[in-house]
């Protein structure tokens, strides 16, 4: 069949559209992806730094007296244990009598209460009675030790050397503790008087969970009404780079939600047998299989869990990742990949000698719960992944994600800045912390609930949480004290909007 010269032009016209379709097409995104980058503005708020010798101006200590006195409460041996007759609960009287001693116009100056024998809760009664009161969390004990043979120095001495303080809890959690009480000891010693309440709340057994310390403090606060402008808790930290690619700062996450966790218990019960006779399908073949499928098909990760941590660092980042950052609609689905919300498998069980084939096999396994999820979704995932009735599925323990908290409030805003007021240098960005905190026991006492703690670490140095050779630097320490110190003092105005952060001049 031989076209005429119609039909020919006819097929390049059609051809020409389009192309001119797909130009245009193809216009629109980049303008729209121009239009995104240059409107993609930093923020991190401006804020009148302070001088750079400032803490000397408010702590009466030297950055190395200030780390003795945090070296001496390493000492006190305050292990959370699983089983709780090897808890030393005496150690915990003995820190109680340290931090009176070491702070005595704190425990003269502000009601001080014993929470179930061995938590504390600590009330600066504010001058003004309409503000809303503030609270500062931290916990007392640690993890247990193991493999003492590799510690660099005894865990529980409390070393102090030309550079570091190290011990068990000289970053989980002791220095939360007591860099919160030196601010406030520091304060009251220049003739300060908040207008602004102020609670100190710290817990006995965070690392068990806090249900005798962190708990008992809830109730007893709901049962008074209490209601908090906000609560900082311990939590994220400052991690050097390379933490993300095209940031060259290091950024300072404060956790505005927290994952929820399920840790469940799968079973399989056959005949069992003699291992020369094997049926078609073995107690750790079934698990095995369940096991595998539950690896291969993770539930799916949330994009929202990381969109508002690119949202704050990505408009810091070099220009090529700036263009991805402020365009996540179009690069939103590279990104998910790279996200794994696979589940951990704790332990696994069966067989007791060769030549016999166990009857029985069981797993546990540990999931993290995104925010956007539930306890029962997860459930769900996991039936509907295994499919095998043969599996036993039990919930050994569990708890839901928190609620998130507002990164636009005028309390995430004084964070921010009081952040950026003693680390100038870095990037604060909200995000979703993996780990639990006692903040569990606290959602019915406010909505802005904010995990973060001011420690400066690299990649490397997170091993250390809960691990081998615990350190904090001695210059970091002092940054702690004087991080607290200004928080309290930005925040003691008389509305909710923090949002002027000046200097502070001597009482």
């Amino acid at each position: 069949m031989k076209m005429t010269g119609s039909s020919r032009k006819k097929v390049r016209t059609g051809g020409g559209l389009v192309k001119t379709v797909i130009f245009r097409v193809l216009l629109l995104v980049l303008s729209i992806i121009v239009y995104n980058t240059v409107m993609f503005t930093s923020k991190q708020p401006n804020v009148e730094l302070l001088e750079k010798d400032h803490i000397d101006s408010y702590s009466a200590l030297s950055a190395r007296q200030l780390a003795a006195r945090l070296s001496d409460a390493i000492k006190f041996k305050t292990v959370s244990y699983n089983n709780p007759n090897d808890i030393e609960y005496d150690e915990f009287i003995k820190l109680h009598r340290y931090l009176e001693q070491t702070f005595p116009k704190t425990f003269k100056y502000l009601e001080v209460e014993v929470v179930n024998k061995y938590s504390l809760l600590l009330k600066w009664q504010g001058s003004d009675r309409d503000l809303k009161p503030v609270m500062l969390a931290g916990h007392m004990d640690v993890v247990p030790i193991t493999n003492h043979e590799h510690w660099t120095h005894p865990p529980f001495e409390g070393v102090l050397d030309d550079q570091y303080i190290w011990g068990r809890g000289s970053m989980d959690d002791k220095l939360v503790v007591m860099g919160v009480l030196e601010a406030v000891e520091d304060m009251i010693t220049q003739g300060f008087r908040p207008q602004r309440t102020l609670y100190l709340a710290f817990g006995h057994d965070e690392e068990l969970g806090g249900a005798n310390g962190a708990k008992h403090i809830a109730q007893l606060l709901m049962s008074r009404n209490v209601q908090f402008e906000y609560i900082l808790d311990e939590g994220l930290l400052i991690i050097t780079p390379p933490v993300l690619p095209g940031v060259d700062k290091p950024i300072a996450t404060v956790g505005n939600a927290e994952k929820g966790f399920l840790t469940v218990e799968l079973t399989v019960t056959t005949v069992g047998g003699h291992s020369s006779m094997p049926p078609k399908n073995t107690a750790i073949g079934i698990l095995s299989s369940a096991i595998a499928k539950l690896e291969a098909n993770p539930m799916k990760s949330n994009f929202k869990e990381v969109a508002n941590l690119l949202d704050f660092v990505g408009r810091e980042a070099s220009l090529l990742y700036r263009i991805i950052f402020s365009n996540l609609w179009l690069f939103r689905p590279i990104i998910s990949m790279s996200m794994s919300n696979k589940p951990s498998l704790d332990s696994l069980q069966s067989g007791t000698k060769p030549n016999v084939l166990p009857y029985t096999a069981n797993a546990t396994l540990n999931f993290r719960i995104s925010p956007s999820n539930n306890i029962q979704d997860v459930l769900d995932h996991i039936r509907n992944t295994i499919q095998d009735d043969r599996i036993q599925i039990v919930e050994i323990e569990s708890t839901e994600p928190a609620p998130v908290s507002p990164t636009d409030s005028g309390s995430f805003r004084l964070l921010q800045s009081t952040i950026l007021q003693e680390f100038p240098n870095i990037i604060v960005a909200p995000a979703v912390m993996v780990a639990n905190t006692d903040t569990r026991w606290y959602w019915d006492l406010s909505p802005n609930i904010y995990r973060f703690c001011p420690q400066i670490l690299s990649n490397s140095d997170l091993t250390r949480f809960h691990g081998i050779d615990e350190r904090l630097s001695i210059d970091n320490y002092r940054q702690v004290v004087d991080f607290y110190y200004h928080l309290i003092r930005n925040g003691d105005v008389n509305n909710t909007e923090f949002s002027v952060i000046k200097k502070h001049i001597q009482y």
